[in-house]
Order: C-alpha cells, then sequence, then structure tokens
C-alpha cells in the first residue's frame, strides 16, 4: 500500500509491457516510451537495468535491440540509496550487474558439483535416473544462460557501453574453462567483438588467446563441433574479420517481404 512502492511497481509492468513488444521495426516507437518513464530512484533503475538484462539473456537473437535500449537509458542518473547526495549512473550498475552474472556462473558450477556426487552416491536406478536428467537440465540452462549473456555483452561492448578491459576478462574466464559450452560462449564472442579488440597495442594478447585456441583444436580433445566453430574463428582472424557470412539477427518485416 506505500504509494513509492506502488509508483515502483507500475514502473516495472510499463517496462515489462515494452521489452515483450521489442521488435527491430517498433524500435523508435518504443523508445519513445521508454524516454517518457519516471526512473528517479536507485532501486527503480536497477530494476529496470535487470528487466532488460534478463530477457536479452532469454532472447540472444534480439541482444542487438537489447543492447540499442541500454545506449537510449545511458545517461540516466540516479541520487544513492545510502548516499543521497551523491549520484550513481546507469554505466556503473550495468557493469554490476554484468558482474553479478559472472559471479552466477561460479555459483552454478558449485550446485553442479554438488548434484553430480548425489548422483554418484545414489544407489536406486529411478534415483540416478532423475538426478542425471535434473543435472542435464540445470547444465542445459545455464550454458543458454552463459551464451545469452556473453552475447549480450559483446553488443554493448560495441556500443562502447563496457570496456575492453571486461572483454579480456570474459575471453580469459571462457579460455580457462576449457569445457564445450565456455569454447562455444569464446568463438561467439570473439565472432561479435574480435575485429574491436585486435589493435596494434592489443595485438600480443590476441595472439595469445589464437595460439591456445588453435592448441585446442590440434589437441582434438573437443568435439568436432567445437573445433570447427574454433578453426572458423581462426579463419575470420587470418582474413582481418571480414566474414563470409554476415550475421543479420533478426529481420524486420518489411526486409522479409522484400526479399520475398
Amino acid at each position: 500500500s506505500d504509494p513509492e512502492n506502488i509508483k515502483t511497481q507500475e514502473l516495472f509492468r510499463k517496462v515489462r509491457s515494452i521489452l515483450n513488444k521489442l521488435t527491430p521495426q517498433m524500435f523508435n516507437q518504443l523508445m519513445k516510451q521508454v524516454s517518457g518513464l519516471t526512473v528517479d530512484t536507485e532501486e527503480r533503475l536497477k530494476g529496470v537495468i535487470d528487466l532488460v538484462f534478463e530477457k536479452a539473456i532469454d532472447e540472444p537473437s534480439f541482444s542487438v535491440a537489447y543492447a540499442n535500449m541500454c545506449r537510449c537509458l545511458v545517461t540516466l542518473k540516479v541520487p544513492m540509496a545510502d548516499k543521497p547526495g551523491n549520484t550513481v549512473n546507469f554505466r556503473k550498475l550495468l557493469l554490476n550487474r554484468c558482474q553479478k552474472e559472472f559471479e552466477k556462473d561460479k555459483a552454478d558450477d558449485d550446485v553442479f558439483e554438488k548434484k553430480q556426487k548425489e548422483l554418484e552416491a545414489a544407489s536406486a536406478p529411478e534415483e540416478r535416473t532423475r538426478l542425471h536428467d535434473e543435472l542435464e537440465e540445470a547444465k542445459d540452462k545455464a550454458r543458454r544462460r552463459s551464451i545469452g549473456n556473453i552475447k549480450f555483452i559483446g553488443e554493448l561492448f560495441k556500443l562502447k557501453m563496457l570496456t575492453e578491459a571486461i572483454m579480456h576478462d570474459c575471453v580469459v574466464k571462457l579460455l580457462k574453462n576449457h569445457d564445450e559450452e565456455s569454447l562455444e560462449c569464446l568463438c561467439r564472442l570473439l565472432t561479435t567483438i574480435g575485429k574491436d579488440l585486435d589493435f596494434e597495442k592489443a595485438k600480443p594478447r590476441m595472439d595469445q588467446y589464437f595460439n591456445q585456441m588453435e592448441k585446442i583444436v590440434k589437441e582434438r580433445k573437443t568435439s568436432s563441433r567445437i573445433r570447427f566453430m574454433l578453426q572458423d574463428v581462426i579463419d575470420l582472424r587470418l582474413c582481418n574479420w571480414v566474414s563470409r557470412r554476415a550475421d543479420q539477427g533478426p529481420k524486420t518485416i518489411e526486409q522479409i517481404h522484400k526479399e520475398a
């Protein structure tokens, strides 16, 4: 019944409604609605970022549109909850949200380890089957989330909303893991932003990443699908990041009609 809380919930409802309608051809129209929203407290700004982030992770094929939406919100500044005399801006809270997502990956790994131990300790066949299915489902969900997150972070970087340092952290993290999901994420990320990271000063770091990738391909310890993905990115760099097949993302209705 608190009027401020009612205002906050009403704001979140409007943002959800806008996000549900967000498509490339509706973008400009919906952004006008976004700019008319009152986002004036830290709680409200964090809530809006969470809603956009969750949606972007859930629908990676629209990550370009969600990243553009963030760019429209980037000038927002609000008073800090614990220090009302100071302000906190959209970019800072967005960075915190990215960090939170990476920490969630670590927490997921602990959960999988625990489930794996339960599975190994189970003796009844039905229970083993149930635990195995639960573990696979949880891993699949985490993998999709992780890929959605990396794709979105890559798009935010392309719009100059995240720093190169964060992108290098992502690459190092993914290369270190060596599991198939991480390597798939790595390929998607480098396909999206490799060109922007690969300039003279950063060349030694990039060479290091690609030497590791070539080593993984040669060792043949991963599936052929992942090896082909890695090789594609290696070839892409050799071609100065000019792709043979451009990633168009979702097409507008007009583009589909035109092609037809």
